[in-house]
């Protein structure tokens, strides 16, 4: 039972973060200005907390990704070579960017996607070993 919620979680999850990443240029400032808005008792420079919160997305992002990833291939007995597909997915998800209109692959967005993946797993790895499941 774990294992179907924890899947749907993760595509669920999924789908939600290609759907931001694959966003027109457009679209996705104004995503991530209506964020900055509501965040903005927190700087008094939104330009930057706008710049820091596309940056961190990023990371965020896949470093739940990692983490919902890891906990349903654990629920669900599946091979740990699938997980292999999760740092794939953290290149293919900005090489596939070319295609939006008013976006473009980046380097340095695919370390901090990579820099999530790690996260996420860091953080499965550590509850799994202090936690008794």
């Amino acid at each position: 039972m774990a294992f179907y919620g924890l899947l749907a979680l993760t595509s669920g999850w999924f789908v939600l973060m290609t759907w931001l990443s694959h966003q027109n240029g457009e679209d996705t400032h104004r995503t991530s200005r209506h964020l900055t808005e509501a965040l903005s008792a927190f700087s008094a420079d939104s330009d930057a907390l706008e710049c820091s919160l596309r940056r961190a997305a990023h990371g965020v992002l896949f470093a739940v990704f990692s983490f919902l990833c890891a906990g349903t291939l654990y629920a669900g007995g599946g091979p740990a070579w699938l997980f292999a597909l999760v740092p794939v997915w953290a290149w293919a998800d900005e090489a596939t960017k070319r295609w939006c209109h008013g976006r473009h692959f980046s380097w340095p967005d695919v370390a901090r996607n990579l820099a999530g993946v790690f996260c996420g797993i860091l953080v499965f790895v550590v509850l799994r070993a202090l936690l008794p499941l």
